[in-house]
């Protein structure tokens, strides 16, 4: 199995995970949406300027990167999730990619808070948080000060 189909693959079984059933996800179109890229950023409290990819429509994933990756890691889960009508948010964390090095922020607090701040930005609600390797990290942090008491 190649790369390509290997991500298709997870991507699949990650839809599955998100969405259910397609009785689950009625609301969409049986057609494939169109993938509709809106890349922007958000500025954090301390400063920093965050880019993010914003693609598709319907009940939100956001996806984290691994120390020393960027959002394009994520290009073919994106394209497929929000193929079969999920919206798909992945964004560069601090002093990578297209965000800002600030040169500092760089402890688990500020970074879960960064990721808050793209949550908060895009007003994502009910959204699955995707991390790998560090961005699991980050995913746990910030879903345990977001989760409920």
């Amino acid at each position: 199995m190649n790369r390509r189909d290997a991500a298709k693959s997870a991507a699949v079984i990650a839809a599955a995970v998100v969405a259910g059933s397609k009785t689950a996800m009625a609301d969409t179109p049986d057609e494939p949406r169109p993938v509709s890229a809106r890349p922007s950023f958000v500025e954090t409290r301390d400063g920093a300027s965050l880019f993010y990819n914003d693609w598709g429509a319907g009940k939100p994933v956001i996806f984290t990167h691994a120390w020393g990756l960027n959002a394009d890691i994520w290009e073919y889960q994106l394209t497929e999730l929000a193929d079969q009508g999920l919206r798909c948010v992945a964004y560069d964390r601090r002093g990578h990619g297209r965000s800002t090095d600030p040169g500092r922020g760089y402890d688990y607090d500020t970074l879960a808070d960064d990721l808050a701040a793209v949550i908060d930005h895009l007003d994502l609600r009910d959204a699955t948080l995707v991390g790998f390797s560090m961005g699991n990290s980050e995913a746990a942090r910030c879903g345990a000060v977001s989760s409920p008491a």
